[in-house]
């Protein structure tokens, strides 16, 4: 059974459901969520709100709900037709979110009927309280056998990254704040706190993957996922953290894994070696807070897109670009990218090429000859690549997690960041969703496991 339970909210959403606890009477409704889990992890992923109809309530007052069924059946139908799962949702206005014993008799009477008519195995119900400027909540999972469990934390993804314990949740542990002690001193014990709870995948590990997973191993994050399906080579060495000469040919994410532990920081680092245009490497970000992509294919990239609203986790996408023709630098540039609810997906913004995806699509044989035939980009000669600007990039990316987490720095923080390195520049850029795109279209967000993974029903082997 998960040991942690997690809902997500996009912002808009979560803003919708907190506004409810400005009415004086309590106001409940139904949520439609995704789900991803897997031994560790269950996440509930909020599609939408279905509110009960004015007319459907039966009784209603600051502290005490009546509801018809008519005023939850046609939800758990449309949770029903559209693979989803239903969480019932009340607020209690002005008070504690914890459940009351009316409300424990409301979650034994409804847990039957919504499992069978929305086809689920579990019952899963939500209270948010408190007030609108600060809102808190609680919620629980029944389940078949009749266990009951708590979530834990909700995460909501906009422009920033909001992680919220559950109300009355355990306090963050001393040993956490002495050995953090100057960063406690920056984002305080409860920020220090979430971070280490965060979940957080990193697709690459080589230059400016390796030196994304040091810092945040050095942060505190405590559960990361590795993906690499590269081994370390004599010329990798100069820029890949923790690595050594003596690492030739070694699963750089097995290097990761090894320095992870070198520091004891009590890290628990999953390393995959694969490809993430494969299923089984995206399954392991599903469960994932934020996943950073520090990877050049554009299959990858489009993959990781995708991955951001159907699993509402926000996607930081990393590239440096050196132009040294002849052996000498012209230009060095550095992107740090955003994507999730409320922002452009990577497509919308150019980072994503179609035919690139397609071409990367080919085997590597298929590829050279569609290639010499003029039907496809050949795999070319590797990009130069300086320890000092993957670090660089690497460093910004993290920053932005943290801004966004912690809220400091601009209000209206953009989605896109450039550096021109050896101007000493930089430019942040803002990009509108096209109509049509995942991104455009809030009613795609969150619908998490469904029979076609991510929208595609064929996956490679």
């Amino acid at each position: 059974m998960p040991r942690e339970i997690v809902i997500a909210f996009a912002a808009i959403t979560w803003e919708e459901s907190v506004a409810a606890i400005d009415h004086v009477d309590e106001t409940a409704g139904v949520l439609l969520a995704g789900v991803a889990e897997d031994d560790e992890r269950l996440i509930f992923t909020v599609n939408r709100i279905i509110w009960v109809p004015e007319e459907q309530y039966v009784e209603r007052s600051p502290r005490r709900l009546a509801i018809s069924s008519a005023g939850w059946v046609p939800a758990l139908k449309a949770a029903a037709d559209m693979g989803l799962h239903p969480v019932f949702f009340h607020t209690h206005p002005g008070g504690e979110p914890l459940p009351s014993a009316l409300d424990d008799d409301v979650d034994a009477a409804l847990a039957g009927p919504f499992r069978i008519r929305a086809r689920v195995k579990r019952y899963a119900s939500f209270i948010l309280g408190g007030t609108v400027a600060q809102p808190s909540f609680s919620g629980r999972v029944l389940h078949e056998d009749g266990s009951c469990a708590a979530v834990t934390r909700a995460r909501v993804v906009g422009r920033r990254l909001h992680v919220l314990p559950a109300f009355e949740a355990a306090e963050a542990s001393v040993a956490a704040r002495q050995v953090h002690d100057r960063q406690v001193r920056a984002f305080g014990a409860a920020g220090q706190h979430a971070l280490g709870q965060l979940r957080v995948g990193v697709v690459g590990a080589g230059g400016t993957g390796s030196a994304v997973l040091e810092q945040l191993i050095r942060l505190g994050v405590r559960n990361i996922v590795s993906i690499d399906d590269d081994v370390v080579t004599p010329t990798n060495v100069s820029r890949v953290y923790g690595s050594s000469s003596a690492d030739d040919g070694r699963a750089k994410v097995k290097v990761a894994k090894d320095h992870a532990e070198r520091i004891g920081l009590g890290t628990q680092l999953v390393s995959h070696e694969g490809r993430i245009n494969k299923r089984e490497a995206l399954d392991l970000l599903r469960t994932c807070d934020v996943v950073f992509g520090c990877t050049d294919d554009h299959i990858g990239r489009l993959n990781l897109s995708l991955l951001a609203f159907y699993y509402l986790i926000p996607i930081i996408d990393l590239g440096v670009a050196i132009y040294a023709p002849k052996e000498r630098i012209r230009s060095i540039t550095g992107r740090i990218t955003y994507v999730g609810p409320g922002e452009a997906c990577l497509l919308c913004r150019g980072v994503v090429d179609p035919a690139r995806v397609r071409d990367e699509g080919y085997e590597p044989d298929e590829r050279a000859r569609l290639a010499g035939e003029g039907y496809a980009q050949g795999l070319g000669e590797p990009d130069p690549s300086v320890v000092a600007y993957t670090t660089m990039v690497a460093a910004w990316g993290v920053a932005d997690l943290l801004e966004r987490l912690f809220g400091f720095g601009a209000d209206d923080i953009a989605g896109e960041l450039h550096l021109r390195i050896a101007d000493r520049k930089m430019r942040s850029r803002h990009a509108l969703p096209t109509p049509g795109h995942i991104c455009a279209e809030p009613g795609r967000w969150g619908l998490g496991d469904q029979e076609a993974f991510l929208g595609q029903r064929a996956w490679p082997t």
